[in-house]
């Protein structure tokens, strides 16, 4: 896992990961949107109040999409595995209305 505190390491407490890797005739089909949806409505009802966090490419526009979509947003980028790396948060709190 790429982390800018950690150095690469695991999460930091009090946070969880969100990660997921699909085969190349997978991409494009929804399942890592519909995965990580079910994964974060577990994680929201399981760890209330628990951040989420997510690195990936920068380059990987899919996975950028598919991060803003889920709700996730930039903490901050840096460079690992010689590309930059995106790494972001989502809370898991809903916010009232």
């Amino acid at each position: 896992m790429c982390s800018p505190a950690s150095g690469g390491g695991s999460a930091a407490a009090g946070e969880a990961w969100l990660g997921y890797r699909l085969l190349p005739d997978a991409w494009g089909r929804g399942y890592a949107a519909e995965a990580c949806a079910a994964a974060l409505g577990w994680f929201a009802d399981s760890l209330p109040g628990k951040p989420v966090v997510l690195c990936t490419q920068a380059a990987n526009d899919r996975a950028m999409r598919l991060a803003a979509k889920l709700g996730f947003t930039e903490v901050e980028r840096f460079e690992a595995y010689g590309a930059e790396q995106w790494f972001g948060e989502r809370s898991s709190v809903t916010p009232s209305g």
